[in-house]
């Protein structure tokens, strides 16, 4: 609901919405105070309540939201502290409290913020007091902005531990004496430091330090102290340059050799785009695997392998291995634009989609880093022992309903939108409560469109829109069609084949075989069901039917497939399950 013109009060009612993953009301014109009833909404992962005029204290019973990941309140006109119960929120990557009237002292508390990764800004507000020393602890951080305020103080020297900085801005406050020196305050620029006369240092624009200085007696000692240093070291270094020049050929020998094995590393990580929030690195999963040993290797596929990787730490992540380095239809170009779009999916945030931990190009392979999880693959477990002990009717429609929520995600929450490409059996991950999450999104771009495998990228055999075979062109109705499938195939416990092709081509064909029931249709290794669960049943194979049509503007859009799946009620069966034919069932409209 962001940018309109919505006014007045935000309603206390919202915390009702328990189930509500995203609130974004941002850029209206909503006044009042935040509602302390958000407390409430425990599965929210991002609020966005920025560019308002919204006033009042920021509730302290934000800290209670645990699972939120991103929080915005900027551009409003919200004062006094910030509170440090938002300590609590344990997942917060992002939090941005600037352009408020916000005052008092910066929590020390917001150092413990351990997943804070990609912003903290507190600029133009009226806090003051120092900056406490315990954000050096947010080393995954990296955006710091706390100009415009009042700040007083010291720079801390233990913020040169924010190995992660990438832009740092102390403007415009009152701060003094020297920055510090190491991390992102070697190469800073003089504008993040404007505005605070007292402040000094090696950086360009600022005024150095002044040394020092005591007293005259101090003074001549000092002076004295320095004769006696500087005449010892000039005798050693006279000494030191005659052995230089002895060694120099031996050296150069050695310096080769050194400069091959730096330019062998720099080849090994040709690039990395790495999400942090996983507080392991690349070579910590190079260790886990013993370098990709194929004793970890848990699945293999046409174009790489899966690894199962045990960190030291006890998480556990999957990492799938790309071998490009002997196809020649992967241009630079592509390349660069498979890294934009990784770079992008990093940021993705959704129960139903796999994280992307993040990316390494590695001596001609492409390493993609996933969360691990438990069950494996929606097809094995259909076609396993689970597929007829714990896969019932219910768990069967829960799992359609989620994947249709991560692609509605994908193609409409997204910015730019997201689309899927290879939606299967294979690319939905089941966790141990058999709630579904979609994976493997994103690789489809690195093919060139005009290679000859870029069909077998653009989409899993089975599951691949017809229009694929004339136009080669890949579109969000393109996942729409490869979700109808998979809801077939849930439903039906096998691939739907030879059905596809009366299902998906246009209604007069349907004639053609009028007596096919639906009980027949549908998993036998399963009892019929019954009642309000035989409704969902048959409104899910009317969605699917719905999604696979050949025409790819008939295809219904994701999002209102997913609206349609979570509602509640269903209407009542015109006749029992076992007199409905599938024929009956395609007149579902958008």
């Amino acid at each position: 609901m962001d940018k309109n013109r919505i006014s007045g009060e935000i309603p206390a009612e919202l915390g009702k919405l328990t189930q509500l993953g995203v609130l974004t009301l941002d850029s209206n014109d909503l006044s009042g105070m935040i509602p302390i009833e958000l407390e409430n909404l425990s599965m929210l992962f991002m609020l966005n309540l920025s560019n308002n005029h919204l006033t009042g204290a920021v509730p302290q019973s934000l800290g209670n939201l645990s699972n939120l990941e991103s929080l915005d309140l900027s551009d409003n006109k919200l004062s006094g502290n910030i509170p440090e119960e938002l300590e609590n929120c344990e997942k917060l990557s992002s939090l941005d409290l600037s352009h408020n009237n916000l005052s008092g002292e910066i929590p020390f508390q917001l150092g413990n913020l351990n997943s804070l990764q990609y912003l903290l800004d507190l600029s133009s507000n009226s806090l003051s007091g120092t900056i406490p020393d315990n954000l050096g602890k947010l080393t995954l951080l990296e955006n710091l902005n706390v100009s415009h305020n009042s700040l007083s103080g010291k720079i801390p020297t233990a913020l040169s531990g924010m190995v992660s900085l990438r832009s740092i801005d102390f403007s415009y406050n009152k701060l003094t004496g020297p920055i510090p020196t190491g991390g992102m305050f070697r190469n800073a620029s003089a504008k993040a430091f404007v505005g605070n006369s007292d402040l000094c240092g090696e950086v360009e624009g600022l005024s150095p330090c002044n040394p020092l200085t005591s007293n005259g007696k101090s003074s001549n000692y000092n002076k004295r102290v320095l004769i006696g240093v500087v005449v010892p070291i000039c005798v050693l270094s006279a000494t030191t340059v005659i052995v230089v020049v002895v060694l120099i050929s031996r050296c150069k020998t050695e310096l080769h050799d050194e400069e091959i094995k730096g330019i062998n590393k720099r080849e090994s990580f040709e690039s990395m785009i790495w999400e942090r929030e996983g507080k392991f690195t690349f070579g910590d999963i190079v260790k886990a695997t013993d370098d990709f040993n194929e004793k970890y290797c848990i699945g293999k596929g046409g174009f790489g392998s899966v690894y199962k990787a045990v960190l030291s730490t006890g998480q556990v992540v999957a990492v799938k291995k790309l071998n490009i380095s002997d196809s020649s239809d992967i241009p630079a170009i592509n390349l660069q634009s498979f890294e934009n779009e990784i770079r992008m999916l990093t940021e993705v945030r959704h129960r139903n989609i796999i994280k992307l931990y993040g990316y390494c190009s590695r001596r001609g392979c492409l390493h993609l880093v996933y969360e691990y999880v438990e069950r494996g693959s929606l097809g094995k477990v259909l076609y396993g022992v689970e597929g007829e002990i714990d896969l019932g009717w219910a768990t069967r429609v829960k799992i359609v309903q989620g994947v249709a929520h991560a692609i509605a995600y994908l193609h409409h929450d997204c910015s730019p939108p997201i689309v899927h490409r290879d939606i299967s059996m294979n690319n939905i991950l089941l966790e141990s409560d058999f709630e579904p999450r979609l994976s493997d999104f994103g690789t489809a771009r690195l093919l060139n469109a005009d290679s000859s495998n870029w069909t077998a990228v653009a989409g899993s055999y089975g599951y691949m829109a017809p229009e694929l075979a004339l136009t080669m062109r890949v579109t969000d109705k393109c996942d729409v069609y490869s979700f109808g499938v998979v809801a077939l195939e849930v439903m039906m416990g096998r691939h739907p084949g030879e059905l596809l092709s009366s299902i998906s081509s246009p209604k007069p064909s349907m004639s053609n075989d009028p007596d096919l029931f639906l009980k027949d249709v549908l998993d036998q290794r399963l009892p019929s069901p019954t009642g309000q669960l035989a409704e969902e049943v048959v409104f899910v194979v009317q969605v699917a039917i719905a999604c696979t049509r050949t025409t790819p503007e008939e295809r219904p859009a994701m999002r209102f497939m997913a609206q349609e799946l979570a509602a509640r009620t269903r209407a009542y069966l015109p006749e029992p399950l076992d007199e409905i034919t599938l024929s009956r069932l395609t007149g579902f409209q958008k």
